[in-house]
């Protein structure tokens, strides 16, 4: 006799109904790879056509400025913004005027007016400065440096403020601290105190 029992069925492991598979919509399918279509003719245009564009653009400005530079005061005349249009084929994406401050910069974004990437890709700004029509005075690959910018003077809110003199402000120089205040006498010196 054996301990074994032989005759024993097995018992049945049962399975779980598997869960329904979420059916993919055609139209959620087709919405992803439009926006992989566009990223990738975004990023082809931007290496194939913005870059070159703006570089070509940018040489062909630095090489009207030099030959405008080179003409003497007699036969060359300043650069105004048409002539920079004019130079360049195009005219700007947007003009950022300051007529108070006598400056104006022009905008050439090869992203045109689309929002987060036009300022951030492929971009010359022009600066002119001085009365109208303005005159030419720097261009950039991306926004002009404040030093290419005039400096605006700030009046004192006030009105008519002077400076403060040198000694109000600490500072020891030696023609502050060797004059005295002009409401008092100067000191006699031990000399003068001596004679009659």
């Amino acid at each position: 006799m054996t301990t074994n029992k032989v005759d024993v069925a097995a018992p049945q492991k049962t399975t779980l109904p598997a869960p329904p598979q979420p059916q993919s919509s055609p139209i959620r399918l087709i919405v992803l790879l439009g926006l992989l279509v566009a990223a990738i003719g975004a990023l082809a245009y931007d290496y194939l056509a913005a870059k070159p564009g703006c570089d070509a653009a940018d040489e062909k400005l630095q090489t009207f400025v030099d030959a405008q530079n080179k003409l003497g005061v007699k036969d060359g005349a300043p650069i105004t913004p048409d002539a920079v249009h004019k130079a360049l084929g195009m005219q700007p994406t947007w003009v950022d005027k300051h007529p108070d401050d006598n400056y104006e910069i022009e905008y050439y974004c090869w992203w045109g007016n689309v929002p987060l990437i036009n300022m951030r890709r492929h971009f010359i700004s022009v600066v002119y400065h001085g009365q109208e029509p303005r005159h030419f005075s720097s261009h950039h690959r991306e926004l002009p440096p404040d030093e290419s910018l005039p400096i605006v003077k700030q009046e004192a809110a006030s009105g008519d403020q002077s400076l403060p003199e040198p000694a109000a402000l600490g500072a020891d120089t030696g023609a502050a601290a060797a004059a005295p205040p002009a409401d008092e006498k100067p000191a006699e010196s031990a000399k003068d105190k001596e004679s009659p």
